[in-house]
Order: structure tokens, then sequence, then C-alpha cells
């Protein structure tokens, strides 16, 4: 039995953290891949049906449904790093929720850059949010209790703060362009009032673009 929950219907909020990263892709014919793609919501999502989507996931039964909406998808390990079939460069690479649960996440960002990232492309990374008030209000009572899904999923290998997230990038080879955030229910608040998103956002959000062109 896979330790992995496919949690691709997760994001039915605004501010949610795929719908956020959905956005952020304002682009046309350009190549995607997306890990960890679970049942494929970005090409399900993507309003411009120019972009080509790509997708690796651990979770095969996931991948049978991708398979419908994208050009190619591989059952993938991210803990046994080797090369795609799929034989190009992205444009964009979308790793959405998926480096918590990796044993060394810098080894995985430096790996698909320097194989699979155009020179001009870009990175989209979201991580959970540590930091959340939630977690804070727990850690006050001595709780710090696992769960099937969210920042606290008993799968997390990491943790994560937008400090220690933006480390993650640097150290990895990143140069960030912008840090986003995503928060279902709380969203338009942290909208309204950004010196609130270390509290109230659920996840962190970095769109990168490699150091040294």
């Amino acid at each position: 039995m896979n330790k992995y929950i496919n949690n691709s219907k997760l994001a039915t909020k605004y501010f949610s953290t795929k719908n956020v990263i959905s956005r952020t892709i304002k682009c046309k014919n350009k190549n995607i891949l997306d890990v960890g793609c679970n049942e494929g919501y970005f090409g399900t999502n993507n309003q411009e049906t120019t972009n080509k989507y790509y997708g690796i996931d651990i979770l095969e039964e996931s991948l049978k449904i991708a398979a419908n909406k994208y050009e190619g998808v591989e059952l993938y390990d991210l803990e046994e790093l080797k090369d795609l079939s799929f034989k190009k460069k992205f444009d964009y690479i979308i790793f959405g929720d998926v480096l918590e649960h990796i044993r060394n996440p810098e080894e995985v960002l430096k790996f698909f850059i320097k194989r699979y990232l155009n020179k001009n492309g870009r990175i989209i990374i979201s991580l959970p949010n540590i930091a959340n008030w939630q977690t804070r209000f727990n850690l006050l009572f001595g709780k710090f209790d696992y769960t099937e899904i969210g920042i606290m999923d008993n799968t997390h290998l990491k943790l994560y703060t937008f400090k220690s997230a933006e480390r993650l990038a640097k150290i990895s080879g990143l140069k960030i362009k912008s840090i986003l955030f995503g928060a279902d229910l709380l969203g338009p608040i942290v909208n309204f009032l950004p010196f609130l998103r270390n509290l109230l956002s659920t996840n962190i959000v970095l769109v990168c673009e490699k150091i040294n062109k």
C-alpha cells in the first residue's frame, strides 16, 4: 500500500495553493513538467490550451487519470533520481507540495534544474508553512500531532517556514522572483494584510529561476 495520498481535489478556494500556482503560469506554447502531478490538476485547469503538460508521480492509479489530460506521464520515485523518458527540457517545472516528502529536496531540485529546466525556465515550489497560527496555537498546549493531510501530514519528512523555504531555493541554485502564499480560508485576509502572511498562510509558494543562466 502506498503511503502517499492523492490530494489533487483539495483545491476549491481562490487562494488555495494549486489555484495560486495555476494563476502564476501566464504563458502560451510552453512545455510544463508537473512533479507529483496526481490526477493532473494543473493541466485540467490550464487556461491556455497551447501549453503542453507532462507529469510524473509515484501513484500509478492517479497517473492513469492524468494520462488523459497530459502529453505524457511517467511513474517516478523522487528518492531514486533517474533520467526521464521525456527527451526535452521544460519552461516551467512545478513542485507542488512534494519536496517536504523527500529526504534530500536540495538534491532533487538540483537534479531537475540541471537536466530539465530551460535556460530561461522557471521553477515553482509550494511547501507547507509550519509557522501557521494553528500549529503555533497547538504548541502552546504541548500538541504536535500528525494528521492524514495538511501541514502536519504524517508523510512529511521536512518542515518549512518562509525563511527556510527561501534558503532551500537559494542553496539549490535558484533566484527567487516572487514569494506568494496559499491559504484556503484566510487567503482574502492575507491578500489584504500581507504582513500576516507568515502567520495565516498554510502554504509557501516560490517562483524561481536559475541564478546562472
